[in-house]
């Protein structure tokens, strides 16, 4: 600034006051700012301690911001921010915000010198610090930084801990100083903090010598004390709340207040701990008995995220929770939304909070996650600039988790004799044929429990003689029979019911929401939620819900072939144009209403719900039906159906459907009427937890919640089930207690099989090539082939590896060497393949056959047991039971991991309340590595073109059990590798080079289509997901805007959501880079249509797809089951299309997006599927054809020929490998599902066996029958009706199926054969086909129907039946399938209600 002389003639007065204008307008010498940037959690106390730094020193500035507001910036703005330091201080940051402000801090370091202090943070920002002009945790290693960093154990003296900490890093002293204010957290500290900053910044200023904060404070009624002692707690049950040492801050104080307050109002006792993170809470856990002195402990609710005791302590935390003995839930202050917010949120927990508020807290055995606490509307500090985000409790959740804490202190205090338990088991889809669980035998199972129950004096008053008597008495009593009128009236005057009257008025006290959800649909939900939008003055929310809301509307009335289709849009339209009217203006209340009415009015599927209570679903004489059975105090029956019977139509929807009143009834009479004090579920898994709406931290609408209420849930789940079991936790707040599989095997070779096998080794072993003996066994091995109809799969395989046309390859044609080498193969590959051998009866001791049978196939062909897994093989029985009644005694279940055993057998003993990995260090290194070697044999796939697709489907059982291959495979396709942490942990993405010379010569196009389970549970991947194909696309960047101009604009929206460190642009050829190639295709599609540049770069950039925000299922499955709801197969592939149409990844959470999905799979080639279980395959259960099966299906019918289906197998991480959708079928098919070795021990379980083969395999043959039938030949048919029906193995099968409540089994089985005959799908001969619907008939005529969704009355198939059979049979069957038959005497029973 260039200052001029002042004039001689100015009166010198006149100089003085100028003089002194200037010094007063100018910032003093000596001024000097400090810039934080704090955690969210640490904003309000910084605040506060920059309030009493300023008050004492006006003259400097104090500049505080969150990770959050740094994201708001741009690197322009966050560079003047950092720049503007005189000193730094980063506290406790951590989060995607790491990376830029890091590079932010080290240029400004490189370019002038000035104190940064950066501590309790991502340790990369730690590294940074500089004091006294050097960077003073350089040269320490990673093991000399924890020493430097760890805490003080419990009980030190915090003074000497310091003193002893810089005599033992002198050259750290300067920094330690600094953290121990930082640590201090009062006003005070922080205060002395922010001029110790400006010490170090060369300024004048007094630090004040102030003590350390306690670890450990016991916080009650409104004080906090270092002494338990002072607590006076008196005898009697206590809660703990669990906190940091922040707990008592401003913002925080409030939910430990209100929440002893709610305990106390229920006599219970409360007290709150503030500790220190990492050890100071371990040795608060340790200490705690004895801290509540003469009150007995019931409950803890840990407000802590992450892990309690952090890294180093969370197993010594662990230990000391399963000592305690008590429940431990999961309280969450949801900092970053408002009540209103969180209350409108599709989601309820963000994504990126789920791994440090859910899935770590789990790894110790903290579950039932509640939000406590939400944010109150932010307020930013008008002296430092900070966010300020408080928290306030939530009333109705903090009075829920009361009710739910008492509960749980009810079962410790209360006899076992007084309890009232509920059991509820499977049977979906409803009838007699499917009472069951995932490799569990229910009835047994069912039986040990009362045992138990009985043994430990709980009032369960007679018991049956067995199993099997209980079995007889659930199919009298027990089953839901919806699509069985008659038998449900002949039950309904035995079991328990609700007149409509009753219901009404329950009905009229839950939420608004709910009540016009139940009643009106989907067009319901969305009005009221709208209203209740609206009356919370949320009109930004409002406006989301209702573009989102109308755009799936909208969708599924364009889709749904219907008279009315037109008019339907037409009031659709101005029911939109009336919401945004109310929105805009208020009023039209009214107006509204009619339009809603008059929308439904037109009779489109799927926009109405089930009407006015009580429904139709499970309903005689207007009331609601309860199956089930009464022992004593303890009630058994059936999970309800969820009443896809009742209107087939719904199946096609692309919207959520709430439970039917009869469910909701069902879960009010559980709670207010039979006044049950525990729940249990029995294996895997229930309806409850797949509900619509969150996926955690629910609210009182969300229907697990809302129907479980304060219920303890014990839920005993298979130990390689941990995908949904999660779910149960999360969202019906389930203490899971893991049981084992049944015993797993090696698949032996059987009949032709064997033969083929012992032929392929004649031909090897022979000595001379051209012998006799080679000549005849070659013969003899195409005479094999022949007969076991495997030559197509032979042939396709080999075309596949020689990339040939299968035309062009001829088992008769082939090389000896080769037919031998390719069918040595088909037989190794089932050899290798493991089955169960019966199935697990919960909590029942294993004969030692059974447990060595195991070890063995744990060890494998080479190893050895370990006397470790022997041990905890053996004990996992017991431990289910002691976890099971500790449980229902209001006990801790101790965590454990979940897995399949043969991979993991770190999982036993069982008996656990399982885990799953956090989804932040997925996918693993060990995940890459095998994902990079499965996707290096399928790029070589010979049948891969240019411009075609690849589709990939995701599930979360999966990802738990393989540490996220599927995504890590998919990235290696895109050519996208992920970057890791020193401790694992994914921090970002890397571009692979790409190109004719590179490691990856290609990048293909992605499709992602992800499970409603996975989104739940890891959406963050999504997200990781849809940044690596934006990633890959930028790769291109250069090439695009050269060659395509006009494509410029939509190109920088497309790549807009990406990190500044993945905006890299490249001059990658389109014919290189497949994702840019279909991304500019798309693109100019769209623009030409009339999209704005902008909109048709963003959607032409969607990769990522799923079901929508609280759907689960691609819908196929259902539409398997309830094979009278539809008639074309086009029709499976446009529900999944439906379903699974909407957009996911980094901005989007699942907003309708169906043109964009249908594009990307009009170009879809090849699609892959993982399995990584032992135990788990393709037949065993309805996911695989659900989304996969609908997936080939969807793209077949849009392509006009199906894709090249494949799966990846790498159960075994060694032999990892890709076969085609057809070997893996008939593999898995012959080595489990025909194998006598497979059937024999499951007939050894009566029912449930049979129940397995129906329901756990030919169920799902049919799925994927009807939507892959190029994968399946007829002979399949052939081969279950000889194996199944003809008793082909002469194990007595045929007869087995006949016996007892077999016979629906049967019944059901049946069913499905003579659909696939009706259909066209199985070539039967008529004396065969004849003969079937005879047996068939005279099933039905004899037992009546099964109540399964292919048998009730009006099913097509029920005609095509009846025309083929005699006439005198033909009336018995009519009389039977429209009345049902009086099969069970439902007189004087043993078992009244």
């Amino acid at each position: 600034m260039n200052h001029t002389r002042p004039d001689r003639t100015i009166n010198g007065l006149v100089l003085t006051f100028l003089l002194a204008l200037a010094v007063l307008l100018s910032p003093p010498a000596f001024s000097a700012t400090v810039v934080g940037v704090v955690s969210e959690r640490s904003a309000a106390e910084m605040a506060a301690g920059a309030e009493r730094f300023l008050a004492a020193n006006p003259d400097h500035r104090v500049v505080l911001r969150t990770p959050e507001q740094l994201a708001a910036l741009d690197n322009q703005a966050l560079d003047e921010l950092v720049a503007g330091a005189d000193a730094l201080l980063l506290a406790a940051v951590f989060g995607d915000q790491v990376g830029r402000l890091g590079q932010a801090v080290r240029d400004q370091a490189a370019a002038r010198s000035f104190p940064i202090l950066a501590v309790n943070g991502d340790r990369a920002l730690s590294r940074l610090s500089r004091l006294e002009d050097r960077a003073v945790l350089d040269g320490l290693d990673a093991s000399s930084l924890n020493d430097l960093m760890k805490a003080p154990e419990p009980g030190t003296d915090l003074k000497a801990h310091r003193a002893a900490l810089r005599q033992q890093f002198p050259q750290r002293a300067l920094w330690l100083d600094g953290r121990a204010l930082y640590q201090g957290r009062t006003p005070q500290h922080l205060d002395g903090l922010l001029r110790w900053l400006l010490v170090q910044a060369g300024h004048d200023l007094a630090v004040p010598e102030l003590p350390p904060r306690a670890l450990i404070r016991y916080y009650r009624n409104g004080e906090a004390v270092e002494d338990a002692g002072d607590l006076a707690l008196q005898p009697g049950p206590v809660v703990t709340l669990l906190d940091l040492d922040s707990g008592d801050r401003p913002g925080d104080r409030a939910l430990l207040d209100a929440t002893c307050a709610a305990l106390g109002a229920r006599d219970i006792q409360c007290l709150a701990i503030l500790s220190r993170w990492g050890g100071a809470s371990l040795e608060a856990v340790r200490t705690l008995d004895s801290a509540v002195g003469p009150a007995t402990l019931s409950g803890i609710i840990s407000l802590q995220d992450f892990t309690v005791g952090g890294g180093e302590g969370r197993r010594q935390v662990t230990e000391a929770l399963t000592q305690l003995d008590v429940p431990v839930i999961k309280g969450l202050r949801l900092a970053s939304r408002t009540v209103n917010q969180w209350q409108l949120s599709v989601d309820g927990i963000p994504a990126d909070k789920v791994h440090y508020k859910l899935a770590m807290p789990e790894l110790q055995g903290v579950s039932q996650p509640m939000v406590l606490a939400t944010a109150e509307p932010e307020v930013i500090d008008e002296l430092t600039g900070v966010a300020l985000t408080l928290t306030q409790p939530v009333a109705d959740r903090v009075a829920a988790v009361a009710d739910r804490l008492k509960r749980w202190q009810v079962l410790q205090a209360k006899d076992n004799a007084d309890k009232r338990v509920a059991i509820i088991y499977y049977n979906h889809p409803p009838g007699r044929q499917n009472i069951g669980a995932d490799n569990l035998d229910v009835p047994a199972s069912l039986y040990e429990m009362l045992t138990w129950l009985k043994a430990e004096g709980y009032d369960t008053g007679p018991l049956p003689d067995s199993p099997k008597a209980l079995s007889d008495l659930i199919q009298q009593r027990g089953v839901s029979l919806p699509d069985d009128p008659r038998a449900l009236r002949e039950m309904a005057g035995h079991v328990a019911s609700m007149d409509s009257d009753t219901y009404r008025r329950y009905l009229e006290t839950l939420p608004a929401v709910v009540r016009q959800e139940m009643a009106h649909g989907p067009l319901g939900y969305l009005h009221e939620r709208l209203e209740q939008a609206r009356g919370l003055g949320e009109k930004e929310l409002a406006t989301g819900l209702l573009n989102r809301g109308i755009r799936d509307l909208r969708h599924l009335i364009e889709h749904v072939q219907h008279p009315n289709r037109k008019n339907a849009l037409a009031r659709l339209d101005e029911y939109e144009a009336l919401w945004q009217r109310r929105l805009n203006e208020g009023g039209h209340k009214d107006e509204l209403a009619a339009g809603r009415n008059a929308l439904a009015d037109t009779g489109i599927p799927g926009l109405n719900g089930w009407g006015e209570a009580p429904g139709k679903s499970m309903v005689v004489d207007d009331r609601l039906i309860f199956p089930g059975l009464r022992f004593g105090n303890i009630f058994i029956g059936p999970q309800p159906p969820r009443g896809w019977e009742v209107d087939e139509e719904l199946l096609h929807a692309n919207t959520t459907f709430p439970p039917t009143h009869q469910y909701v009834g069902f879960y009010y009479w559980l709670r207010d009427h039979y006044k049950a004090d525990a729940l249990v579920y029995v294996g895997r898994h229930s309806t409850r937890e797949f509900l619509p709406r969150r996926r955690a931290g629910l609210t009182g609408d969300d229907y697990p919640d809302l129907l479980g209420g304060d219920l303890p849930l014990i839920y005993p789940y298979i130990v390689d089930g941990v995908g949904e079991g999660i779910q149960t936790k999360r969202r019906a707040l389930g203490v899971m207690i893991s049981h084992l599989t049944p015993p797993l095997a090696a698949t032996e070779l059987y009949d032709d099989l064997l033969e083929l096998r012992q032929l392929v080794e004649t031909w090897e072993s022979a000595n001379e090539p051209d012998s006799l003996t080679r000549e005849r066994a070659l013969d003899m091995l195409r005479e094999k082939i022949r007969i076991l109809d495997i030559g197509e799969d032979l042939e396709r395989e080999i075309a596949n590896e020689m990339g040939l046309a299968v035309e062009d390859v001829s088992v008769d044609k082939l090389s000896p060497e080769l037919l031998v080498h390719e069918a040595g193969h088909y037989v190794t590959d089932m050899q290798e393949h493991f089955m169960p051998l019966g199935l697990h009866v919960f909590g029942r001791d294993w004969s030692a056959d059974m447990i060595d049978t195991m070890l063995d196939s744990m060890a494998g062909k080479a190893g050895t047991p370990k006397a470790e897994w022997r041990k905890h093989l053996a004990a996992s029985p017991a431990a289910e039971r002691r976890s099971f009644l500790a449980a229902l005694d209001g006990r801790f279940v101790p965590p454990g991991q979940g897995n399949d055993p043969l991979r993991t057998p770190e999982v036993l003993p069982t008996g656990r309340n399982f885990h799953a990995l956090s989804d932040d260090l997925i996918p693993t290194r060990v995940a890459w590595s095998l994902a990079t070697e499965l996707a290096e044999e399928a790029m070589a796939d010979k049948s891969k073109q240019p411009g075609e697709s690849d589709a990939l489907v995701l599930w979360a059982s999966d990802t738990v059990r393989d540490e996220g291959v599927m995504i890590a495979f998919g990235m290696k396709l895109l050519g996208i590798s992920p970057v890791w942490n020193s401790r694992g942990i994914v921090k970002g993405l890397q571009r692979l080079p790409a190109g004719a010379e590179a490691e990856t010569p290609v990048r293909r196009n992605v499709v992602f289509t992800t499970s409603g389970l996975f989104r739940d549970l890891y959406e963050s991947q999504l997200e990781w997901l849809d940044l690596a194909s934006r990633y890959a696309l930028a790769g291109a960047a250069n090439t695009i805007e050269t060659e395509h101009p006009k494509l410029a604009e939509a190109l920088e929206q497309a790549l807009s959501v990406l990190p500044a460190d993945m905006r890299e642009r490249g001059d990658e050829s389109l014919s290189t880079n497949g994702v840019a190639a279909r991304w500019v295709a798309d693109t100019r599609v769209l623009m030409a249509a009339g999209a704005s540049a902008r909109d048709a770069g963003s959607r032409a950039a969607h990769r990522v797809f799923g079901t929508a925000p609280g759907a689960y299922g691609a819908g196929v499955n259902r539409l398997a089951t309830r094979t009278g709801a539809w008639q074309d197969r086009s029709q499976l592939g446009e529900a999944y299309r439906r379903r699974m149409g909407h957009v996911y990844g980094k901005g989007s959470q699942g907003e309708p997006a169906h043109q964009a999905f249908d594009r990307q799979l009009q170009t879809v080639n090849h699609t892959y599927l993982g399995r990584a279980s032992h135990l788990y395959g393709l037949l065993d259960n309805d996911d695989g054809f659900d989304f996969q099966g609908g997936l080939s299906n969807a793209v077949e019918h849009l392509r006009g020929e199906p894709p090249q289906n494949r799966v990846l197998q790498y159960a075994d991480p060694k032999n990892p490998r890709v076969d085609s959708l057809e070997r893996a079928l008939q593999v898995e098919l012959r080595a489990r599902n025909l194998n006598p070795q497979w059937l024999a021990p499951l007939m050894e379980h009566g029912y449930a066996g049979a129940r397995t083969m129906g329901s756990d395999f030919l169920d799902n043959l049919w799925g994927w029958q009807i939507t892959s039938p190029q994968v399946l030949r007829s002979s399949v048919w052939d081969e279950v009706n000889e194996v199944y029906f003809q008793d082909r193995h002469g194990l007595g099968l045929d007869e087995f199926l006949a016996e007892g409540h077999n016979v629906h089994v049967k019944t059901h089985m049946q069913a499905i054969a003579l659909l696939a005959a009706k259909r066209g799908f199985w070539e039967a001969d008529v004396f065969t086909r004849r003969n079937l619907a005879r047996d068939f008939a005279g099933n039905i005529i004899d037992h009546g129907l099964p109540g399964s969704g292919h048998t009730r009355p009006d099913h097509p198939l029920m005609d095509w039946v009846a025309d083929q059979l005699e006439p005198q049979q033909r009336e018995a069957f009519e009389s039977a399938r429209r009345g049902g038959s009086v099969a069970y005497p439902l007189g004087a029973a043993a078992n009244g209600n």
